[in-house]
């Protein structure tokens, strides 16, 4: 019985001396760290981005709250008589420039192909061109450094 003994003995493997468990700690210890640090590497440059995006959508409340005032501005200018729309025409401008600044844009609707990313189709007319095709825009549409504020409210053609 103690010849098995010894022969299972031979076949385990030699046991390690102190050194190398200290060596196998070390670089198990070492790759713990490096992706640790991967790991905080990773997360500084996330919250970057998310810093970026809520300053870029920090303004978005107000924009959003400000689009109906130059909603009116343009009805105005239709009703009011030439004289005064010089003046509208111009505090238009300075509204829209401001918007701008920030990074408002207008959503491009007539006359273009129907998109329901940036298009709100509240109503289809017959229409003598292909089907699908913005005809009127009801309300202008905006985004805000690439995103959808407020969609365009449209009029879509539809075949007779």
């Amino acid at each position: 019985m103690t010849e098995e003994i010894e022969e299972i003995i031979k076949e385990l493997p030699p046991e390690k001396s102190e050194a190398e468990l200290l060596k196998e700690q070390l670089e198990e210890t070492k790759n713990r760290f490096l992706r640790a640090l991967a790991d905080f590497d990773n997360y500084k440059k996330r919250a970057v981005i998310d810093r970026d995006q809520f300053v870029q959508f920090a303004n978005e409340t107000i924009i959003s709250e400000l689009l109906p005032i130059l909603d009116g501005f343009g009805r105005a200018m239709e009703h009011a008589p030439e004289e005064v729309t010089k003046g509208i025409t111009l505090i238009r401008k300075q509204l829209e420039d401001i918007l701008k600044k920030h990074g408002v844009k207008e959503i491009e609707a007539l006359g273009k192909v129907y998109d329901p990313n940036v298009h709100e189709a509240i109503l289809q007319k017959e229409h003598s061109g292909p089907e699908g095709m913005i005809i009127e825009e009801m309300q202008k549409g905006y985004t805000l450094h690439g995103r959808v504020i407020r969609p365009s409210m449209v009029i879509v053609s539809k075949k007779k």
